[in-house]
């Protein structure tokens, strides 16, 4: 296939799809009386494909035509750092990771200075069978160094297709010598919600929101009413460490939690961006107490759950100012992988942007400096009262005889 057919094919899918999923740019294109011929977009187009053909016929190495649409799609795709193009297999892997669903070794890290450190293990996981644990500091991903590098390009290295092997470099305290460890990696599928009942106060701990996230939810406000019983003073959801995930996720989770009003507010520049996420009648928890646990690393669908339930008073938010991710991306299929996009901008119910900013906690406490560096617990454990005065406050404020409990 000539060059022109094929690049003026990809280039026009890739300006059509947004258009179609934002349905106003499409109306106005076909509504248009000018001829395409005489439009800037075709003389664009053909400067586009001016340069792919020199590109194509000068440049040092060889490159086919699909790795030259690849490179510009990529380029123009990654106007932020949230949008992205896919290929089959990433666009596979978010379909699952949003399923709850993982291809993986089974672990959670976190930047440690310049390392990359282990802060948990997941049970059953390939990379507890294969000895790992909390605490190991890893050095390199099959012999390549990861120290300074960002925590995306480590999980790019992490990542790979079930059944296939990855060779870990990992420091242990108390081991004086580096180590190899070999991870096959697996089919894991984690859940989002963690409970546990502390005397008479529900914990709810919320590590992403996925498909399974809202009836997680749901299943643990009935669990734990049920274990505690009539005496129950309130629930703490601790979204701390929670990187976001599927807006419609942390939308009916709110609404688990209000019985009216406005959950999020969505604007973008086509039609069908503008939405107004509204929380249908009845409280699952029946107005008892709540309160939010945030930090730094509470963002994106996480934010959009804390602004919700804040600006209705609905909870006490204690913590440190979360991230600041206002943005909402779209996923949209193409023949061939997906563009990640970023299409909208969404505010909280009092009408503030977030995004850059944060949500102020309504009581700011810091995290405690734990040896380990570990700011929240396993997703199997709680935290302790003794040392995270963020948990042991929001005890006090739902049950004050509960606030030495661990």
């Amino acid at each position: 296939m000539k060059l022109r057919l094929v690049t003026a094919a990809a280039l026009c899918a890739f300006l059509a799809i947004p258009g179609g999923m934002t349905a106003g740019r499409s109306a106005q294109a076909a509504g248009d009386s000018t001829p395409y011929g005489h439009s800037t977009e075709a003389e664009e187009v053909d400067r586009f494909l001016r340069a792919l053909r020199t590109i194509r016929g000068q440049y040092v190495e060889p490159l086919t035509d699909r790795e030259l649409v690849d490179i510009a799609i990529k380029a123009m795709a990654g106007r932020d750092r949230y949008s992205a193009y896919l290929d089959d297999g990433e666009y596979r892997q978010l379909q699952a990771s949003n399923d709850g669903a993982f291809a993986g070794l089974g672990i959670r890290y976190e930047a440690h200075g310049t390392r990359v450190r282990i802060v948990e293990t997941v049970p059953e996981s390939p990379a507890e069978a294969a000895g790992l644990r909390s605490g190991d500091v890893i050095l390199a991903v099959d012999q390549q160094p990861v120290g300074g590098a960002e925590l995306a390009t480590v999980k790019q290295m992490l990542s790979g297709p079930e059944g296939a092997a990855v060779s870990l470099t990992v420091l242990r305290t108390g081991t004086p010598d580096p180590f190899e460890v070999s991870v096959v990696r697996g089919k894991l599928r984690i859940p989002s919600v963690r409970l546990a009942a502390v005397g008479t106060v529900g914990y709810i701990r919320i590590t992403r929101f996925d498909r399974q996230t809202a009836t997680g939810v749901s299943t643990a406000i009935r669990s734990l009413r049920e274990r505690i019983g009539p005496d129950i003073g309130g629930f703490i959801i601790d979204v701390r460490d929670n990187p976001g995930g599927l807006v419609q996720a942390s939308v009916r989770v709110a609404d688990a939690f209000l019985d009216k009003g406005t959950i999020l507010t969505a604007r973008g520049p086509g039609r069908g961006a503008d939405k107004t996420y509204t929380a249908t009648p009845g409280d699952e928890t029946d107005g008892l107490p709540l309160v939010v646990l945030v930090n730094a690393k509470s963002a994106s669908a996480a934010e959009i759950l804390t602004g919700a339930l804040k600006d209705h008073r609905r909870a006490t938010v204690i913590g440190t100012t979360t991230f600041g991710k206002g943005i909402i991306q779209s996923v949209i299929p193409f023949d061939s992988g997906a563009l990640k996009l970023t299409t909208a901008r969404y505010y909280t119910p009092s009408g503030q942007s977030i995004h850059q900013i944060g949500i102020q906690p309504d009581e700011t406490i810091a995290e405690p400096a734990a040896e380990d560096g570990q700011s929240v617990p396993p997703s199997n454990g709680i935290p302790n009262a003794a040392n995270d005065q963020a948990f042991a406050r929001a005890l006090s404020i739902l049950r004050p005889q509960s606030a030495g409990l661990r």
